[in-house]
């Protein structure tokens, strides 16, 4: 499972610098999903970070989905509700670690 979790993260920041040129906006998304999956790797793993890069981690990924919602000139639906999905996802582990 963690291996899958390294290829994930080493191919969305591939795929993140490939698309840096052309559409910033999709590569700054595929780059904060790397760092949501990086940072799930880590509580994985069992060594998780502080709470402080769990919020970072979540307002970052929800200002990426209003932009991609509402700031583009062609919005991309889809990636907004994944950066939304990971976000809640975010938010489910701070709380795990409040207990």
């Amino acid at each position: 499972m963690l291996i899958f979790y390294r290829i994930l993260i080493l191919l969305m920041l591939v795929w993140g610098t490939v698309y840096l040129a052309g559409e910033p906006a999709y590569s700054v998304h595929l780059y904060l999903i790397a760092l949501y999956l990086f940072v799930t790797y880590f509580e994985l793993r069992g060594n998780p970070f502080h709470r402080g890069v769990y919020h970072l981690l979540i307002i970052l990924l929800l200002a990426n989905a209003g932009i991609q919602f509402f700031f583009l000139k062609e919005p991309n639906i889809l990636s907004g509700f994944v950066s939304l999905f990971f976000a809640f996802f975010a938010w489910q582990a701070v709380r795990r670690f409040s207990r």
